[in-house]
């Protein structure tokens, strides 16, 4: 099994170069006080957004991602689709072609 086969790939080519664990640990590190289990769930929710997007649009997935979780915070929210955003481009991935 490849990396991008594994638990926190996301879908099929190109989406099994989307990795949530690298987005939440991105996000965490920009704010530490943000729990993994969240982020995760954040990542993983916006790796959907930016797919239903169609481009790498860190404020509309943050909107999107406070309008379905209100409790976590815009702060979570702005971290984790900023890093979605980060780690896309730095893997050269393209929600669009998802």
């Amino acid at each position: 099994m490849s990396p991008a086969d594994g638990p926190n790939s996301l879908g099929n080519s190109p989406a099994a170069a989307f990795d949530a664990e690298a987005v939440a640990a991105a996000a965490m590190a920009k704010d530490p006080g943000l729990d993994r289990d969240l982020a995760l769930q954040l990542a993983a929710e916006a790796w959907n957004e930016l797919r239903d997007i169609g481009a790498l649009d860190a404020p509309e997935v943050a909107r999107r991602l406070l309008a379905k979780h209100p409790r976590a915070g815009a702060t979570p929210a702005t971290q984790v689709a900023s890093a979605a955003v980060e780690v896309c481009r730095a893997s050269a991935v393209d929600p669009a072609a998802g």
